[in-house]
């Protein structure tokens, strides 16, 4: 179904064109070094500056509040979390000297922030974007050293329970690191002009005179009036899919559906995605 943060635009939407294909769940971060055709690890690592020399690996990592329910914990949606630099400078102050132990250090890229590590840890956890709005999993990451960086999740979420800063209205609960990069490396060059709200984006892009908006729903209303033109192409991602959307010279009869219909592969998207961006 349409996500109801987008029912201001549903007349525009339903009067196009649908095109599905499958496609992986990808955080905002995630979908702009896809469209470079790039490591959305190596894009900040290569713009963090004094990462310690002896450093072998690097992940990229997104802060989150959650609540615990009866029998598991639920993760707040990406879109809804609040987050500045100021935060990002916080966090690290109090978590390197933890980190500090495991040979590791948090480093920060305006609010972005990025894990480096001595060692090279074998583990990939799930994308942030799997667990966004979701269920924390209760398992262990995939990996020889899932377990270890299990638990380094555990123990920070035991300091943050403990502290948080003065002026934040929402916790800080936990930490999740995705997209480990073997490091160093050269990243990727190229760059595109991107509008965005989301905190760990935007202090990576530069939004001047953009032509692409990437945003979580919750934030789509801040980057396009609903009484305006939506752009010419349109495309809505989740759940293993995506649907792009564009204007159609002939009208929409009936009730339109949001199920996948035909879908391509994710290949053929980002193809065509990238032809035009």
């Amino acid at each position: 179904m349409l996500h109801p943060d987008l029912f201001l635009w549903d007349k525009q939407f339903t009067s196009r064109k649908q095109s599905w294909f499958h496609c992986a769940d990808r955080t905002p971060l995630e979908w702009y070094a896809a469209l470079l055709g790039a490591d959305p690890t190596l894009l900040l690592a290569n713009k963090v500056l004094n990462l310690p020399a002896e450093t072998t690996q690097c992940w990229t990592v997104t802060p989150y509040h959650a609540q615990l329910t009866r029998d598991s914990i639920r993760v707040y949606p990406e879109g809804l979390f609040p987050w500045s630099q100021e935060d990002a400078a916080w966090l690290c102050g109090k978590l390197n000297p933890l980190l500090c132990e495991e040979g590791m250090s948090l480093h920060q890229l305006g609010a972005a922030l990025l894990l480096a590590c001595r060692e090279t840890l074998n583990a990939n956890p799930l994308s942030f974007a799997a667990i966004s709005g979701k269920m924390l999993p209760n398992r262990h990451h995939e990996g020889a050293d899932g377990g270890r960086l299990n638990r380094l999740m555990s123990e920070i979420q035991m300091v943050l329970h403990q502290f948080q800063p003065e002026a934040r209205q929402v916790d800080v609960s936990g930490l999740w690191f995705s997209d480990p990069a073997r490091w160093p490396q050269p990243g990727n060059e190229s760059a595109v002009a991107v509008a965005t709200r989301n905190p760990l984006l935007a202090s990576l892009v530069d939004g001047r005179d953009a032509k692409v908006v990437i945003s979580e729903v919750e934030r789509f209303a801040e980057l396009v009036n609903p009484d305006t033109n939506l752009p010419k192409r349109v495309l809505l991602a989740g759940e293993g899919h995506a649907v792009l959307l564009t204007k159609s010279l002939m009208p929409k009869f009936g009730k339109v559906s949001w199920n996948p219909k035909s879908p391509k592969p994710e290949s053929d998207l980002f193809a065509y995605v990238r032809a035009w961006v």
